[in-house]
């Protein structure tokens, strides 16, 4: 505590009882008591300050690393997925010139048709009536051309009823094409497999597909993947494993991507990219358009290479590589992958066997 504090206080004391000399000399002997024992206690009317106390020592936790060692084995891939039974003769129907309005739809999912049924029907006004008066037309000028020649007309009048005939016969040929354009006729004899949901009056547009027709007679299984990488080593004459309603099957595959001659079709190209074709040995009955198969290729095989888990291998920005642990030290190596499955990685450069490599967990 201050001395100058100490006085001070000592001194308001005094002169607030400088108008009496008993309590003053009372005063100041309280004053000097009070002084001393400040003095020999050093403020100890305050509490004393704690002194800090240091933070405990704590040791840092040892990391726990899951380790593997690079060593040699076999890596198998393969193509697994669902196939599906198609028809290998399908059309897809739809109005090529321009689109219109709806006048009927007349067939139904799962009804058999046969080639040249008609299937649906553009709204078209009279014009199928036009059709029937150009004809009338065609056959009268046919006999007035007739007409001319038994009557031995002139050339002249002979010439002009041949060109009313032409001009007929032009009429109604247009007439008959746009009636014609505005139908849809079956195209290959077979099922109805797919109808659009349409009213009459809706409009459709041009290559709208409205109507599709399989020959369920001629089924074969196909398999289309999601990505065209996925069916690049696929090869026509591989062996095929194939489970369908709980019973197994063999076959093989009949077309792949890398046996397909480039064609000017873009999109047919397109699909056949992603395509492959199978037969299926011992096939039983009843097998019916949509039914789906899960099926099994082997691929590509390796071995007494350096194989590793998939979560050893780590990637940035198209770079593969593996951290190995060299004592308390971990070292990055860039390595090359060979084959790939979902849970396995071929090491083709970059490890030798032996090697500590930290999983990526």
């Amino acid at each position: 505590m201050s001395f100058h504090w100490r006085m001070e206080q000592l001194y308001r004391i005094r002169t607030s009882n400088n108008g009496s000399g008993r309590t003053l000399t009372a005063t100041r002997r309280a004053a000097i008591a009070i002084t001393a024992m400040l003095a020999l206690s050093g403020c100890g009317l305050l509490p004393a300050e704690q002194q800090a106390l240091q933070p405990p020592l704590v040791q840092p936790a040892q990391e726990q690393l899951d380790i593997v060692e690079a060593s040699r084995g076999s890596i198998q891939t393969y193509l697994k997925g669902t196939a599906h039974f198609v028809s290998s003769s399908a059309e897809n129907l739809s109005f090529k010139e321009s689109g219109g309005r709806l006048k009927s739809i007349k067939v139904t999912i799962g009804q058999v048709v046969k080639a040249g049924d008609l299937l649906v029907e553009q709204e078209t006004g009279d014009l199928e009536l036009q059709v029937s008066l150009q004809r009338l037309n065609v056959e009268r000028a046919q006999l007035m051309y007739k007409e001319a020649i038994v009557s031995e007309a002139t050339p002249t009048d002979q010439r002009l009823r041949e060109i009313d005939l032409e001009r007929e016969i032009i009429s109604l040929q247009s007439m008959e094409s746009r009636l014609a354009k505005s139908r849809l006729y079956a195209s290959i004899s077979g099922t109805v497999t797919f109808v659009e949901t349409l009213n009459a009056g809706d409009f459709v547009n041009a290559y709208h597909s409205i109507v599709s027709i399989a020959d369920t007679s001629r089924i074969q299984l196909t398999y289309v993947a999601g990505d065209m990488k996925e069916v690049l080593p696929v090869e026509a004459g591989m062996p095929v494993n194939l489970k369908y309603k709980g019973k197994s099957y063999t076959g093989n595959v009949l077309q792949s991507p890398s046996n397909v001659p480039i064609g000017s079709d873009g999109a047919k190209a397109e699909r056949n990219a992603v395509t492959i074709y199978m037969s299926m040995d011992n096939a039983p009955a009843g097998i019916h358009i949509g039914d789906s198969a899960e099926l099994t290729i082997e691929l590509q095989k390796r071995e007494n290479v350096i194989v590793l888990p998939r979560s050893a291998i780590r990637s940035y920005m198209g770079r593969y590589y593996v951290q190995v642990a060299e004592g308390e030290r971990r070292k990055e190596v860039d390595v090359e992958v060979g084959l790939m499955t979902p849970t396995e990685a071929e090491i083709a450069k970059g490890l030798e066997e032996g090697q500590q490599v930290i999983l990526n967990n």
